[in-house]
């Protein structure tokens, strides 16, 4: 799983759809529900092994055959990466799933052996964390290293650093991804670059080391150590011992790597339609959390059922993914990679037949105040509502409860490889800060993190949510909540100025809500109908009459969240936007530089509404880097985000949901320069065309969406008719 740094993370916030709850369900693992699967959800709830769930976390967390080096890894395409697959192969079948399969993807490779940092002169002799790429020759490089201290444009000032290797202070959370360090040092000419954090991620203490994924192009060997290493290192330069040599034993193979995803089957009475269970089992360290315990729940989920003798209607599936948190490089979308590969390439046919994706991240830490979230994509909202608020399936274990609000997913998960085509989900809030901040990526994420009471409740619910979707014959898909997010993401103001026919787009709204309305209203009925034919002990010739019924409206339902998807939403690397908001935000930002440009505002005393206090928002915030990066720097990120340069085999998940970028780059970057210079002629006028042009190369994008939404709004209402 990948977190995007704060500042990528404010616009998707403001964007967070919140749920009202209110978790009336059991605790102390006991359900209290008057709906006809109850027992059925009691008897998996009962049937439940923790045991077995942290036994299986542990073994793929810390057992050394499953890694690929003495820290603990196991990543894209590398060979502890396919013995875990055998491994998880196996035990798939020793709980009793059916039809298992390992399905192979392409990924690039990447395989970290082993490392050595050593300074001449001292005894500094370290392990860095390599980065996804390539690493040094077996006698590593030699050269001196130089502290360019948070490693912006302005701290190379006055350092050469050519030929050499680059020490530099990463805050990933609040500055910048680690591509705009590497990119840095790279333009500087260094040939190596050591990062330690200063802020964001890593804090648990002083000794934790922390990485991310690579989005850029392969470099240079680029490595991580501690804050306290760092200091050992610094002092050694300040005492004359700066001669350093940095071996990294490494392998980035771009396009002739593979990766498997495990898939194994509990059958159902009917094949035509599944229910998926999913996490994954590549890791950095021992990745308890992130994704071992995620992986053991999946399986616990699975062998809760079988020992419980719970026949389910449909195909439940259970996927251990490889390849989520980095799989291809040079890519600003280059995780999940292999669930795209699979989803995208593999001819599974499960677009259109499957009602549900229940994913998992970070199942077993102590959550903030006990409290356990959900979240899910927008039109699955309403059901769960309806399971934390009234359906009395959710039972908790200990003191954990269900919180009273739940997020939307972003796409920092395998969840977004399956949505594209179709497939509605559902995933625990695993997002939590503190855990984030402190253990996220580090060796800290280890098996003291596990919290019983957490992994039970989630184990709870899951298996709750499954069986209910199982059994109602409708899939509760609430497609009228794409209405609402279209209407409230459509701004009227820049649709006008963009020769949108508004009252055209809002009649096509009010036509669509209505049926979707009325879809829903078929859905409620249908279940209602089983649920009183169910309590009436009725016929199974009735009970299977209401099953087909069910299994045409799924496929409507379906259908239509599968266009809503194509054809009405937008994306970058942190969020899933209904409409296209994030287009209308350049709009407005660049009308707001260009007013405050004319009055020669480059910082207002408001600190919101001069054109520099603006300009680092523009695409989505990545214009943040023109602020403290080389230009080059800024340009090359910005490049990976323009959906007219990117080949498909670089987009993956982002294929053809990208907005056109936005090319102010230098001027904004000269401008922030000349701001801080009191001598410097600014061309306002210059820099106004500039934005200028560019807003109007933005806006009759806007038209070009906003019909294509109304397309899709009218195929939808039809089909629902």
């Amino acid at each position: 799983m990948r977190r995007g740094f704060k500042r990528l993370t404010c616009l998707a916030a403001s964007l967070t759809m919140v749920i009202s709850m209110t978790a009336c369900g059991g605790s102390d693992n006991k359900v209290d529900s008057d709906l006809s699967v109850e027992a059925d959800v009691q008897n998996y709830i009962d049937s439940i092994d923790m045991e077995y769930a942290y036994d299986l976390a542990e073994t793929l967390a810390y057992d050394e055959e499953y890694w690929d080096n003495e820290l603990g890894w196991r990543t894209s395409g590398s060979d502890a990466e396919h013995k875990t697959a055998d491994f998880l192969e196996k035990e798939m079948k020793e709980i009793g799933l059916t039809d298992v399969e390992k399905i192979a993807t392409t990924v690039d490779k990447f395989q970290f052996n082993d490392s050595k940092l050593t300074i001449e002169g001292t005894d500094i002799d370290l392990m860095p964390a390599s980065y996804q790429c390539n690493g040094t020759d077996a006698d590593g490089i030699t050269a001196e290293i130089v502290d360019v201290g948070t490693g912006f444009e302005a701290d190379y000032e006055g350092k050469d650093v050519s030929g050499k290797i680059a020490l530099a202070g990463v805050d990933q959370w609040n500055e910048a991804w680690i591509d705009n360090y590497i990119r840095q040092a790279y333009v500087n000419g260094a040939v190596a670059i050591v990062t330690y954090s200063t802020g964001g991620y890593g804090e648990l203490n002083d000794d934790t080391v922390n990485v991310q994924d690579v989005c850029c192009a392969d470099l240079m060997p680029v490595v991580a150590i501690s804050p306290n290493q760092a200091e050992d290192i610094q002092k050694a330069i300040k005492d004359g011992n700066s001669n350093a040599t940095l071996m990294v034993d490494a392998v980035m193979e771009e396009g002739t790597g593979t990766t498997y995803n495990v898939v194994g089957k509990i059958k159902g009475k009917s094949s035509d339609q599944q229910i998926l269970v999913a996490g994954h089992y590549d890791k950095y360290w021992y990745g308890f959390q992130d994704d071992s315990a995620a992986v053991a729940l999946d399986f616990a989920v699975a062998k809760a059922l079988i020992d419980s003798d719970y026949t389910p209607e449909n195909d439940i599936v259970v996927v251990a993914h490889g390849a989520e948190e980095w799989g291809v490089t040079d890519s600003q979308f280059d995780y999940t990679t292999g669930a795209w590969g699979m989803m995208h390439e593999a001819d599974l046919g499960w677009s259109g037949k499957t009602l549900a994706l229940l994913n998992c991240e970070l199942p077993a830490f102590e959550v903030e105040e006990n409290k356990l979230n959900i979240a899910c994509v927008p039109e699955f909202g309403t059901l769960v509502n309806k399971m934390v608020s009234e359906s009395g399936l959710v039972a908790t274990s200990g003191d954990v409860t269900v919180s009273e609000e739940a997020g939307s997913v972003n796409v920092m998960e395998d969840g977004v490889s399956y949505r594209w085509h179709g497939v509605p989900y559902l995933i625990n809030g695993f997002e939590d800060d503190t855990f984030m901040q402190q253990r996220y990526h580090t060796s800290s994420d280890d098996k003291d993190t596990w919290h019983e009471d957490t992994m039970k409740t989630n184990l709870n619910w899951y298996g709750a949510f499954a069986i209910y979707i199982d059994k109602m014959p409708a899939l509760e898909l609430d497609i009228q909540t794409a209405c609402s997010d279209l209407e409230e993401n459509f701004d009227e103001e820049i649709a006008n100025k963009a020769g949108v026919d508004t009252a055209a787009y809002m009649d096509s709204l009010k036509d669509f809500k209505e049926a979707a309305g009325n879809h829903n209203d078929k859905i409620a009925d249908l279940n209602d109908r089983y649920e009183k034919a169910v309590e009436e002990n009725a016929s199974d010739k009735d009970i299977e009459e209401l099953r087909e019924e069910g299994a045409a409206l799924n496929k409507i339902t379906l259908e239509a969240f599968k266009i809503i998807q194509e054809e009405c939403t937008k994306t970058d690397d942190v969020d899933v936007y209904t409409g296209h908001p994030n287009l209308d935000a350049n709009i407005s930002s660049l009308e707001g530089m260009i007013t405050a440009l004319e009055q020669e505002e480059l910082y207002a005393e408001d600190e919101e509404s001069g054109a520099l206090d603006i300009a680092w928002t523009l695409n989505g915030e990545k214009d943040y880097a023109y602020y403290l990066f080389d230009q080059r720097v800024g340009d090359d990120i910005i490049a990976q985000y323009d959906p007219e340069k990117l080949s498909d085999n670089k987009a993956y998940w982002a294929l053809d949901r990208m907005i056109p970028v936005c090319y102010v780059g230098e001027t904004t970057y000269d401008l922030v320069r000349q701001a801080d210079d009191e001598n410097a002629d600014i061309d306002y006028e210059g820099a106004i065309k500039t934005y200028k042009d560019q807003l109007n190369k933005l806006l009759p994008y806007v038209k070009t969406y906003s019909d294509q939404e109304m397309a899709a709004m009218k195929t939808v209402t039809d089909m629902f008719k």
